[in-house]
């Protein structure tokens, strides 16, 4: 593969100035940390040897989600910028700070995809985000956002999107998930500003925090090639559609009322029923202080694994009252069937 081995700190991107049929690495100058030392965001440039779209993924905006990490390590491999068409550039430690301290949050502790896009006065988190939006990712025409579950929790492979949108729904139909769950763009959220913005978005939840799952990124790297190949950044035909997808019109969390040693009995993307146990909480001497039953039917898009378990805590995420996958009527159906 034709590489170019820099790790030189820009203070922009510009993506122009980087050289057609090769793979750039450097850095980007975002904020300073308290040393007045930037902090510094490693970024990944596959310029195409043609002009095509932009397509950005970013991986670890929660620092501890590290499976789109992988993802992007394994990608860079598979993609030669001399077949490619436009320009790929993957983020494979969007949240820096949090990564460093082994943590979700930002170092001030705040949820960097609760701000977006920041701002340019303000706290230390807002003026990251707002570095981060305005000098990487608004330059993106598509964005693939890489994200698994928190600490104590493990998830499905599944997509969050705007099903209600040509755009993104195509996005998320292309990634051959185990579930995808209609969620409008959410305010603060690196997906809800980047839609906002003219910049297709969705987030791939990709199983579980601190940690690789290797089955998983492999999966999730399939859906990345259909879309490279679908948006004709790539040469190949479109695979693995997802016929056998669970599609949700929205999904919640069920909370238990009692605080106590917690067992969750259903499998990730198990069916289950309304009425069907799915939880007990016991106190410490083994007695049933609570049996939590489904309240709808529907399936498993993540759930707790951490026994410890206080009053209030989430217990199991349900996606409910699905919807067949890739119905007719949807725009963009016949193109996949030509595919």
């Amino acid at each position: 593969m034709n590489e170019v081995i820099v790790f030189k700190t820009k203070e922009d991107l510009a993506l122009d100035e980087f050289e057609n049929g090769k793979v750039h690495r450097a850095y980007i100058h975002l904020t300073d940390n308290s040393l007045g030392v930037p902090w510094k965001l490693p970024i990944i440039i596959v310029k195409g040897k043609n002009e095509g779209p932009t397509l950005g993924i970013t991986a670890a905006v929660h620092g501890n989600e590290l499976n789109g990490t992988s993802t992007i390590f394994k990608l860079i491999n598979d993609v030669d910028p001399l077949e490619l068409n436009g320009t790929l550039v993957m983020i494979p430690i969007s949240n820096v700070p949090a990564f460093l301290m082994n943590q979700r949050v930002f170092s001030d502790n705040v949820d960097l995809n609760r701000i977006m896009p920041g701002s340019p006065t303000g706290a230390s988190s807002k003026l990251y985000a707002h570095y981060f939006t305005s000098k990487i990712v608004s330059q993106f025409n598509y964005l693939l956002d890489l994200h698994t579950a928190s600490p104590g929790r493990v998830n499905s492979l599944y997509i969050r999107a705007d099903l209600e949108k040509e755009d993104t729904r195509t996005l998320a139909y292309l990634q051959n998930p185990q579930i995808i769950v209609q969620k409008y763009d959410e305010e603060g959220t690196l997906r809800g500003w980047a839609n906002e913005n003219g910049i297709a978005a969705i987030t791939i939840e990709i199983g579980n925090p601190n940690t690789f799952q290797h089955s998983l990124v492999d999966e999730t790297l399939d859906g990345i090639k259909n879309t490279l190949i679908h948006l004709k950044m790539l040469e190949g035909e479109v695979k693995d559609l997802i016929h056998n997808a669970t599609i949700c019109d929205h999904s919640y969390w069920i909370y238990s009322k009692k605080g106590g040693i917690l067992d969750v009995f259903p499998k990730l993307a198990d069916e289950i029923q309304v009425g069907q146990v799915i939880a007990r909480v016991y106190n410490v001497f083994g007695e049933v202080k609570e049996e939590i039953k489904a309240d709808k039917s529907g399936v498993v898009i993540g759930k707790s694994i951490n026994p410890n378990c206080d009053a209030g805590t989430r217990i199991l995420h349900l996606g409910v009252n699905q919807i067949e996958p890739m119905p007719e009527n949807i725009p963009g159906h016949d193109d996949f069937l030509e595919k």
